[in-house]
């Protein structure tokens, strides 16, 4: 998976967060008065975990609008899908160059009027290098920021002063037995930080002010010491953390900083509940008042990377007061309705990700290629047979059962869509093609093998059906050569002319596209210098499932003709086509 990749999913992430964080302020916005504040911060944890692990189970049918909008919008370009009623659509390539990209897709409708659709462009892989470059280059200076803030800390609690006071210190270990802390924290004061924080994962220290440490009494130093221990107990420092993290990743997108900013002010008032859920009736208008004297202390607070502020900035203040002030104790009813509408969130959240917008899925926007190409091509050119290339495949014995023994070979012939076949050679379908060509390289001494595959309900998971026979049937099929048959369907009588061609197609995202096109390319060079067969290549991002290139380092989609290919065109293609596999072995053996 390489960075254009990488952030493609980071984009689909950051929508359905988006999404995600609208939905939780609507719902924390309705259940304002009804909910308390353990559920207002921690139903958050749902968008953390959910922009932290974006996959997830693939649904059927979860929000299908949704579904079909992303992979419109990102896949379209990249996974062309050859659809045109159980047959692919050509995605020429006229100048046979090896290094430039197939950029649009020919249909023929009814009355036989050509319309190029433009779905793969330079200038649109352009754009997107140049926005994945952007993020990444964000990302590299966020990161330096950070190292900088952290550095900035470590260098504050070197020089701070350590437990210089001890009605602190004895204040320090009797709150810590009336929350059930046992872990040992350090307390330390520093006049380079403006607001009481938590920080440190492994050795965690509580900095105070010396501001505020020489203007507050023992009293209000017990408050402020609550606040930060309940910080430690709900490991806010890690979360703290990872939302830094998820910020630096999603710069890009405002409603997921948004998003974060909630979730600090919410972790905040949290612990302002906490705090005075262990303070006897009364107390919460004295803490509410230590907020307040903090916040006179310490004027503009400056936020230190790597901490939790007691005291943030002075709009927050407000809201945490009125909050402090109406405190009342979680009822039963509150605590069950919102432990159902997290469970409610977090399973929904599950099920919208970014694998069921990915490779195997992508049946709705399948169904909108073939409905744009439910044409037919309508030719007057005379059916012309060849009755060698017919009595040779009646010859074969294509096994088409459903059982398969596991098996090794060299080389595997398979067709991922089975049951396409030529307008002009109707007699012959693709799937006795690839029985065929297995043929004839057993005769030349190769060790070959034809898998039979079946064409399913769904044709869009036809590469997922052809994957999945490959890894179960194939013994060490990651070192196997792997060619994958078609035939090119549905173009305009313009490509007539090219009915003796060859077109090998490549995903450009896959793991080994540089050893398959170097294998492709040696099978083109015996081509040429064997026959006057025309060659083609075409290039995709992705494909689909990368057309199954994955899989094998010698792994090849190769589709033999055309709609206007007769019998001797095809029986052409195929001679030429397996003598240039012969050669290519025979060298890659030496």
């Amino acid at each position: 998976m390489d960075f254009t990749s990488i952030f493609q999913m980071i984009v689909l992430s950051s929508f359905i967060g988006s999404i995600l964080v609208l939905v939780l302020l609507v719902i924390k916005r309705v259940f304002k008065n009804n909910l308390n504040s353990t559920f207002h911060y921690y139903v958050w944890m749902i968008l953390i975990l959910k922009l932290m692990i974006p996959f997830g189970p693939q649904p059927h049918l979860i929000f299908p609008n949704i579904h079909k909008s992303i992979y419109i919008q990102t896949n379209t370009n990249e996974n062309a899908q050859k659809t045109q009623i159980k047959s692919p659509v050509k995605l020429e390539n006229e100048n046979i160059n090896y290094s430039t990209l197939a950029n649009t897709i020919h249909f023929q409708n009814k009355s036989n009027t050509n319309t190029v659709v433009n779905i793969f462009s330079k200038n649109s892989s352009t754009i997107e290098n140049g926005l994945c470059f952007l993020w990444i280059l964000v990302i590299i200076l966020l990161t330096g920021i950070l190292v900088l803030g952290y550095k900035k800390l470590k260098e504050i609690v070197s020089v701070s002063i350590k437990d210089i006071n001890y009605s602190h210190k004895k204040i320090l270990h009797d709150c810590k037995n009336v929350m059930n802390i046992r872990s040992h924290l350090g307390l330390f004061y520093s006049s380079q930080i403006s607001s009481p924080s938590l920080c440190g994962f492994i050795k965690p220290k509580i900095l105070i002010p010396i501001t505020v440490a020489d203007n507050i009494g023992d009293e209000e130093f017990k408050y402020i010491i609550m606040h930060e221990l309940c910080h430690f107990k709900n490991k806010d420092i890690i979360i703290n953390s990872l939302i830094t993290l998820l910020s630096v990743i999603y710069w890009f997108n405002p409603v997921l900083l948004y998003g974060f900013q909630k979730i600090r002010e919410n972790c905040e008032i949290y612990c302002d509940y906490q705090v005075i859920s262990n303070l006897s009736q009364g107390e919460n208008i004295q803490y509410g008042n230590t907020i307040i004297r903090v916040l006179k202390l310490i004027g503009k607070n400056k936020r230190l990377i790597g901490t939790t502020p007691m005291v943030m900035n002075s709009s927050e203040i407000k809201r945490r007061i009125i909050m402090i002030s109406r405190y009342k104790k979680p009822s039963i009813k509150n605590i069950l309705l919102g432990g159902i509408v997290i469970t409610i969130i977090g399973g929904l959240s599950i099920t919208v990700n970014t694998s069921s917008i990915g490779l195997c899925n992508n049946s709705k926007a399948a169904e909108i290629h073939e409905k744009a190409s439910e044409i037919t091509t309508k030719s007057n050119i005379s059916s012309i047979s060849n009755d060698k290339l017919s009595d040779s495949i009646k010859s074969l014995q294509i096994n088409k059962s459903n059982t398969i023994v596991p098996f090794s070979a060299d080389i595997v012939i398979y067709n991922s869509h089975p049951d396409e076949d030529y307008k002009l050679a109707s007699s012959i379908k693709v799937s006795e093609l690839g029985a065929l060509i297995n043929d004839k390289l057993v005769k030349e001494g190769l060790n070959s093998k034809f898998l039979s595959c079946t064409a399913p309900k769904e044709y869009a998971k036809s590469y997922c059906n052809s994957r999945d026979l490959i890894k179960t049937n194939v013994k060490n099929y990651p070192n196997t050569v792997l060619i994958d048959i078609h035939g090119i369907i549905g173009l305009s009588e313009a490509e007539a002319d090219k009915a003796k061609t060859i077109t090998f197609v490549f995903a450009k995202e896959s793991p080994y596209y540089k050893d398959n096109f170097k294998f492709a390319n040696c099978i083109v060079d015996n081509i040429k210098r064997s026959s006057k067969i025309q060659t083609n290549m075409i290039y995709f991002n992705k494909g689909n499932t990368y057309f199954n290139q994955d899989l094998s380092n010698k792994s090849v989609l190769i589709e033999i003709g055309n709609d206007f290919s007769t019998e001797k065109d095809i029986k052409a293609c195929i001679d030429a086509l397996v003598l240039a596999i012969k050669n290519t072995q025979k060298l890659s053996s030496k």
